[in-house]
């Protein structure tokens, strides 16, 4: 049996359709039409569009003058105008307007404005859509906050920026470099080469460095100079990425200059701080040396004369004692002769110690043999002197300090190294004065020094610090087992040394250094 074909829609049902899926399609889009007579001003609007405004339907259709009461005043004139354009142009008309709803919210807009003539070619309607574009609205306008915060930072950021291209010309300068250097903008960009930008001392370094960066693509702080209008310099750090194409072709840069004056400022602001420094402390030394010098003076001189006469009346009190009375204070005398000895030979110490008087009247070399053989004396430690490539004449501050320098190093192997030799070696060659002690001892670890259980190393502080401050350097090497040395070195052109011979030496003296004997 054949089937029943289903009756088509009638017309009627073919247009509610029709309207329904207009109107879906309204609620998505947040759009309503409209039409309007010209010569009643009577206007329909769709229900969509009483949704827009937030008119109840049971409020009727609002005439033009009540619509136009939705909208913002500078909204009012414009949409009054454009609807007088269609009318006497016929021609269609665009607008965006602000509505300010009953609610108190206010929404964005977009009207098209479409007159429809009759066979005469007048304009008796206006039919168009009025849709909600709120939110692209505020999404435009946060877009436009946003493009203006960024362009305000790259304009007005506190740091200078341009990019340059493949030639090195200006493409884009900020504000702020603009104003560092005195320039208009159409002076700048498109005129001017970067290096052009730099003091004549930093063109030749920009040119080699742009060359690379090129193929490099990186920049990190580049101490540099830019040239002012005025014609004064200003320094800069600069650093630079590149932007390159997808072939890898270099394209442009991005280059940001940071105005780098106040720590130049400090800069020397420091090293003059530190040259004053370093005087005051060299001072400090000078006057400590002849305060040492002066005490070990005046204790030499005070004591030695009532030392050597108690020696000489000790020896004429046993001389005139009779035989049997000397018989039976002779070992209270011997005591009393060794106390006196031993006296004697701690105040000498003493005024090695402080400033030994070789020192002021033979010089370095001596002092440091004088000193070496007490110090064997002492400790049982020998000392080896070498100065066979050593042939200048130091003034007397830095025979000074290489002499504390070389006695705190021969305490510290007494006290630490457990050593039998220590190497004492002084020369100068090749622009360069220097002074290595080494010992033989049990050495140790640098890196230990300071932490708990060792010892604090003040005199390795104390040597270093007497080093540079006379501006030299020191350096320390020692590991366990293999000993310790210590190495001074002074810049012999830095004017604080003066190229002399070195004056005679006893055959005394070249014969116990020739042997390495102190």
């Amino acid at each position: 049996m054949p089937r029943e074909m289903p009756d088509p829609p009638n017309a009627e049902e073919v247009l509610r359709a029709s309207e329904a899926r207009l109107h879906e399609a309204q609620a998505v889009g947040r759009m309503g039409d409209w039409e309007l007579d010209r010569d009643s001003g009577a206007m329909s609007w769709s229900p969509q569009l009483f949704r827009l405004f937030e008119r109840p339907s049971a409020q009727g259709t609002p005439d033009l003058n009540e619509a136009l009461g939705y909208y913002s005043l500078e909204s009012v004139e414009l949409t009054r105008a454009a609807f007088w354009e269609a009318i006497d142009t016929g021609a269609r008309q665009e607008l965006e307007q602000t509505v300010h709803l009953p609610s108190g919210a206010e929404r964005f807009h977009a009207t098209t404005i479409v007159p429809v003539k009759n066979h005469r070619g007048r304009v008796y309607k206006l039919y168009g859509t009025t849709q909600d574009i709120t939110e692209r609205k505020l999404a435009e306008q946060e877009l436009r906050r946003k493009t203006f915060e960024i362009e305000d930072l790259y304009q007005n950021a506190p740091c200078g920026y341009y990019s340059l291209d493949a030639d090195g010309m200006i493409i884009r300068i900020n504000d702020t470099l603009l104003r560092w250097l005195g320039h208009e903008r159409d002076e700048i960009v498109g005129r001017r080469r970067a290096f052009e930008l730099f003091c004549p001392a930093s063109r030749a370094l920009f040119g080699q460095v742009f060359r690379t960066f090129k193929k490099t693509g990186l920049l990190r702080n580049m101490d540099i100079e830019l040239l002012r209008r005025d014609g004064s310099s200003l320094p800069v750090l600069l650093s630079s990425t590149a932007i390159f194409d997808a072939q890898g072709s270099f394209v442009a840069s991005r280059t940001v200059l940071s105005d780098n004056s106040d720590r130049k400022q400090l800069e020397l602001e420091r090293a003059a701080h530190a040259t004053r420094l370093a005087e005051l402390s060299r001072h400090m030394v000078d006057v400590q040396e002849n305060e040492r010098r002066k005490f070990a003076a005046e204790l030499h001189d005070h004591t030695s004369p009532n030392l050597a006469a108690l020696q000489l009346t000790l020896t004429n009190l046993a001389r005139a004692l009779p035989a049997p009375v000397l018989a039976e204070l002779e070992p209270l005398l011997d005591d009393a002769k060794g106390l006196l000895l031993d006296t004697i030979t701690g105040i000498r110490d003493v005024c090695t110690n402080l400033r030994p008087a070789t020192l002021d009247y033979a010089g370095l070399i001596p002092a440091v043999q004088d000193y070496a053989q007490q110090f064997r004396q002492r400790t049982g430690i020998a000392v080896h002197l070498d100065t066979t490539h050593f042939t200048m004449h130091l003034p007397s501050n830095v025979q000074s300090l290489l002499f504390r320098i070389t006695q705190e190093a021969l305490t510290n192997c007494a006290k630490h190294a457990r050593a039998k030799n220590v190497r004492i070696h002084l020369e100068n060659s090749d622009g360069l004065l220097c002074m290595e002690i080494a010992d033989d001892g049990i050495g140790f670890d640098p890196h230990h020094l300071g932490e708990s259980g060792t010892t604090p190393g003040l005199g390795l502080i104390t040597m270093k610090e007497r080093a540079e401050f006379a501006g030299g350097t020191f350096e320390l090497n020692s590991s366990p087992e293999t000993g310790t040395a210590i190495r001074v070195s002074f810049d012999l052109q830095a004017g604080e040394f003066r190229r002399q011979p070195r004056p005679a030496r006893s055959q005394a003296a070249e014969h116990s250094m020739s042997t390495g004997r102190a």
